[in-house]
C-alpha cells in the first residue's frame, strides 16, 4: 500500500480492479480518498481499515476504475448552447440520412416558429458524403422547406447553407466581395449565390443571428459537462471565441456548480476577443486554479478539413482548382504568437493542411530560436492526423512542440477525408504509434461536441481498432495498444495541460477524479470500448455522476 498521510479518509472505493496508470501500470484494488484528493492506494484488506466514523465505502464489485478522462480540445460552451437550441440534423446523432429528410425536419420547424424568425440547425461534418445525393442542400432548397424564415444549417465548424431570406438578412447579395479568409460560393454558370458560406463569410451570417443569453450560455455549459461526466470525462480544455464564455464559467465556478475541470484555450484572432485583451492584462498561461485556469491561446491557420478548407499543397481530389484557404497569413501568425510567447502564453494552432503545418512550423522555428522559453509545450491542433514527414516531426521534437491529432476523425469521417484527400495523402495516417515512437507524450482531442460526443472511450477503442464509422479500417500498422491508448486520455493529456503532478494517474497526493468503468476495457474488443458504460465518475473525492441502474 502506498499512502499519501494518515488522515482518516471521506471515501473508499473497495473491491475493484483499479489501473493506477502509474510509471509501472500498476494494478491495485481498492483507493482512499481525503479532502478531494488520494489518500492511499493498495489491496482492499489494506485500505478498508483506514475506514472513519464518517467514511463512505464503494464497494466496487469488480468494476475497473481509471483516473478522470481528459479531453483536451473542445467546443463545449459555443456548441453545448446551440445543441440544446438548434434542429438537430446530424447523421451521427439522429436518423437523418438525406437531404429531403433534412428538408422535412426545415418545414416541421418552420411551421412551429413565428413568421421571420430564425430557423438554425446543424448537419454533421462532410455529410454530403454519406447522403444519397452525394451534396449539401441549396439555398432553394430551404427556401422551399422555410419560405418564411431565414434559415442556416451548419454542417461542422466550417460550412454554413443558407436560404434567401436569410443570405438577405446577413446583407449577402452577389456583389459582395468574399472575406478574407473565407469564400462566399456562386454558381459556376450562372454568378448566383448557392448559400454556402466557407469559413470566415460564416461570420456575416453570425453576425445577425439573436445571442444567446447568459443564462443560456451557462445551462449549455452545464448540459454539455453533465454529457462528459456520464463518459469518465473529468478535465476539458474548451476553446472559448467571446467573453461571455468566460464570464459564465467564472459564475459557474463561483456559484460552486462547475461540475468538472476545465482549462480555458481563448481565441484571439476570428473571435470577440482581441489579441491584445491579455497582453494588456499581463495574465499568461496557468492563471487560476484547479477548477478552472488559462490554459493556452487559440490560433486558426487554415480551414478545417470537414469543408475541405484546409491548405494543401495539392488540390482535393474532384476539385482542380480548390487547394483550401489560409485564415491567418503568414505575417500576422509570427507577430501575434510571437507576442503571446514573449508573454509567457502557451500556444495552440489549428493547422490541418501541409501548407499550414509548414507555417505554423516556420513560425515557431523562428519564434523559439530567437525567444527560447523552456517548458513552453505549444501545441499544433490537428497536427498527427497525417503527412507527419520526418523533418516535420525532427523539427517538433527539436522545439518540444506537442502534437494534438483527433483520432476522433479517422472514426466519423476517415472514409470522407479519403475521398477528398486520395490514398497517397492517407498513407499512413492518423500516425499515433510513430509519434509515440518518436517520444511525444501523446494526446488526442476529440473536437466535440458540435461534430460528435464527447467519449473519450469511444476514442481509445478507435486508437486501437483503427475502425471508421461505415466500418473500414485505415493505416492498421498505426494501430495503439490499449495500454497506451489509454495512457493518451490520462497521463499524457495531464501533461498537454502542465497537470502531471495532480492528475492523470491513481497515486498519493493526486487530484481524487476518478472513472469507475462497468467492464475491463483490456477484456472488449477495441470496437466495444466506446459502448462500455460508466458506472461512476468522481470528482474532487465526491461522486458527479452515477448509473443508478448499475447501483440498484
Amino acid at each position: 500500500m502506498t499512502a499519501e498521510h494518515s488522515l482518516a479518509p471521506d471515501l473508499l472505493l473497495i473491491n475493484g480492479k483499479i489501473l493506477t496508470v502509474d510509471a509501472q501500470d500498476r494494478v491495485a484494488h481498492a483507493v482512499a480518498v481525503a479532502g478531494g484528493r488520494i489518500l492511499a492506494v493498495g489491496d482492499t484488506r489494506e485500505i478498508l481499515p483506514l475506514r472513519g466514523r464518517g467514511t463512505e465505502v464503494i464497494d466496487l464489485q469488480g468494476r475497473t476504475l481509471l483516473p478522470g478522462l481528459t479531453d483536451p480540445h473542445l467546443h463545449l460552451a459555443d456548441k453545448g448552447t446551440s445543441e440544446m437550441h438548434n434542429l438537430d440534423c446530424r447523421d451521427f446523432y439522429t436518423d437523418v440520412r438525406s437531404i429531403s429528410q433534412i428538408l422535412d425536419r426545415f418545414a416541421a420547424r418552420a411551421a412551429e416558429l413565428a413568421e421571420g424568425t430564425w430557423l438554425v440547425a446543424h448537419g454533421s461534418p462532410m455529410q454530403d458524403f454519406r447522403m444519397p445525393e452525394g451534396r449539401f442542400p441549396t439555398r432553394w432548397e430551404l427556401d422551399r422547406a422555410a419560405p418564411r424564415h431565414p434559415a442556416a444549417i451548419s454542417f461542422g465548424a466550417h460550412i454554413t447553407i443558407v436560404n434567401s431570406l436569410g443570405l438577405a438578412r446577413a446583407g449577402i447579395t452577389r456583389e459582395t466581395p468574399d472575406p478574407a479568409g473565407g469564400s462566399i460560393e456562386r454558381d459556376p454558370g450562372t454568378g448566383e449565390l448557392t448559400g454556402k458560406l466557407r469559413e470566415r463569410a460564416q461570420l456575416l451570417v453570425k453576425k445577425v443571428l439573436t445571442p444567446y443569453s447568459h443564462e443560456q450560455l451557462k445551462a449549455g455549459i452545464l448540459h454539455e459537462a453533465a454529457k462528459c461526466l456520464e463518459r469518465g470525462v473529468t478535465t476539458i480544455h474548451d476553446i472559448v471565441i467571446a467573453n461571455r464564455a468566460v464570464r459564465a464559467y467564472q459564475e459557474l465556478w463561483q456559484e460552486g456548480r462547475l461540475p468538472l475541470r476545465v482549462s480555458l484555450l481563448i481565441r484571439v484572432i476570428e473571435a470577440e476577443i482581441v489579441p491584445e485583451s491579455l497582453l494588456n492584462l499581463g495574465l499568461f498561461t496557468g492563471f487560476g486554479n484547479d477548477w478552472l485556469k488559462l490554459g493556452g491561446i487559440k490560433l486558426s491557420i487554415d480551414g478545417g478539413i470537414t469543408g475541405r478548407n484546409a491548405a494543401f499543397s495539392e488540390p482535393y481530389v474532384g476539385e482542380p482548382h480548390n487547394c483550401g484557404l489560409i485564415r491567418i497569413p503568414q505575417e500576422e501568425l509570427e507577430d501575434v504568437a510571437g507576442r503571446y510567447h514573449r508573454a509567457g502564453h502557451r500556444l495552440c494552432i489549428h493547422a490541418i493542411g501541409d501548407v499550414a503545418f509548414d507555417m505554423v512550423l516556420r513560425a515557431l522555428d523562428r519564434i523559439l530560436s530567437a525567444h527560447p522559453r523552456p517548458g513552453h509545450r505549444h501545441r499544433i491542433e490537428h497536427m498527427g492526423n497525417w503527412l507527419c514527414t520526418p523533418e516535420r516531426v525532427a523539427l517538433m521534437r527539436r522545439h518540444g512542440i506537442l502534437p494534438v491529432p483527433n483520432i476522433a476523425y479517422l472514426h466519423f469521417v476517415g472514409d470522407s477525408i479519403l475521398a477528398c484527400l486520395g490514398p497517397e495523402r492517407m498513407r499512413d495516417a492518423f500516425p499515433l504509434k510513430t509519434l509515440l515512437g518518436a517520444g511525444f507524450p501523446l494526446t488526442s482531442g476529440s473536437d466535440a461536441p458540435g461534430y460528435w460526443p464527447v467519449d473519450v472511450l469511444r476514442d481509445i477503442g478507435a486508437a486501437v481498432a483503427r475502425r471508421t464509422w461505415m466500418g473500414q479500417t485505415l493505416a492498421p500498422g498505426e494501430a495503439l495498444s490499449i495500454r497506451d491508448a489509454i495512457r493518451m486520455y490520462t497521463v499524457n493529456a495531464a501533461y498537454a495541460g502542465f497537470e502531471e503532478r495532480i492528475k492523470g494517474s491513481v497515486e498519493p497526493g493526486k487530484l481524487a477524479d476518478l472513472a469507475v468503468l462497468a467492464e475491463d476495457p483490456f477484456a472488449v474488443p477495441p470496437e466495444k470500448l466506446k459502448e462500455i458504460p460508466v458506472d461512476l465518475t468522481i470528482v474532487d473525492g465526491r461522486v458527479a455522476y452515477r448509473r443508478e441502474e448499475a447501483w440498484r
